[in-house]
């Protein structure tokens, strides 16, 4: 693995294997030891992993650079940020056993989504590796009878699912493992905005299959790749299109957060000459948008693999439709 690979050859450490060691953890002592242990090893961690790491002080960097951050880059900052990492996990485990409630979370914009609810309205909620999503995921049993559907693109996401329902058996949310967007898929989507659900994708993945297919956009002073496939899916389902974030405002230790959602799009409508600027201009928002809270919550960005490398560069298969508009 190098620091040139695509994000979805590096085996994401500490994924399930992770909350499954910090499961048993809470079981033998509750979180008190679960966050003893995390401190060796997230340090252990920080030291053995030189690509994350390398990931970590060039976002950092850049954040620095634009005055997001007022302390230079360091060893210790990243240390802090993987800590960050650290701690969005054993909040995932929390929030499944039921130790986070409602009343950890404050919602900002949550008309956006109430008026969604109200009308039995489906949509798309565009997500990213900022925060902890799963938080909103677990608690949305409690606050609603929303169903969402989350797209992932793993070949881990049945394995985590069957962890998550072990954990909670009242989840409300159906994972959906996705290999590519095909016709099949669209047409599964569609059936469940059509029947007031939601439907959740990252928009800070670039596809795990064919490189190419990506809209560049400024984003932390550089242009980075951002998959097209989210808002080309936004655009086949002619639905509202929100973006949700969940992040903590407190002290890592404290399990408070802001659930905040955001307005993309009231309906994407486009056509043959006018798709290519839709897309971008939704790409534009989305990145935009990302890179305002990265300026609020510098380390809870989640992304550690080389962001802004050039997506047709990490694999050898380009898609003869890549855009390249934007380049």
């Amino acid at each position: 693995m190098t620091s040139s690979s695509h994000w979805s050859s590096m085996r994401e450490r500490g994924s399930l294997l992770g909350l499954k060691i910090i499961f048993a953890f809470y079981k033998c002592g509750g979180r008190y030891l679960a966050v003893v242990l995390l401190y060796p090893i997230i340090f252990y961690f920080l030291l053995t992993d030189k690509v994350t790491r390398s990931a970590s002080q060039d976002y950092l960097e850049k954040m620095y650079r634009l005055g997001y951050l007022k302390q230079k880059p360091s060893f210790w900052l990243s240390f802090q940020h993987f800590l960050s990492m650290g701690f969005a996990a054993l909040d995932k485990v929390d929030v499944w056993l039921g130790n986070i409630d409602i009343d950890s979370i404050n919602y900002v914009n949550y008309n956006l989504f109430e008026e969604l609810l109200f009308r039995k309205q489906g949509a798309l909620i565009v997500g990213s590796h900022i925060g902890n999503l799963e938080i909103c995921r677990a608690l949305s049993s409690k606050k609603t009878d929303a169903q969402f559907n989350v797209l992932v693109f793993t070949e881990h996401a049945q394995k985590f699912n069957d962890f998550i329902n072990g954990l909670n058996d009242q989840a409300k949310v159906n994972l959906i493992e996705v290999s590519e967007m095909g016709p099949d898929l669209a047409i599964l989507l569609q059936e469940k905005i059509d029947q007031g659900e939601y439907v959740v994708i990252a928009g800070d993945r670039t596809s795990t299959t064919v490189a190419g297919r990506v809209i560049y956009n400024d984003f932390l002073g550089k242009k980075a790749p951002f998959s097209q496939g989210p808002f080309i899916l936004a655009g086949i389902l002619q639905c509202p299109v929100l973006m949700m974030f969940c992040l903590k405002t407190k002290s890592a230790e404290k399990q408070q957060y802001d659930l905040i959602f955001e307005q993309l799009s009231t309906g994407v409508q486009w056509n043959r000459k006018t798709r290519d600027s839709e897309l971008n201009k939704l790409v534009a928002i989305y990145a935009k948008t990302l890179e305002k809270y990265c300026s609020k919550y510098p380390l809870q960005w989640f992304n550690f693999f080389n962001f802004w490398q050039r997506d047709n560069l990490s694999r050898g298969t380009v898609s003869p439709n890549a855009n390249s508009s934007n380049k």
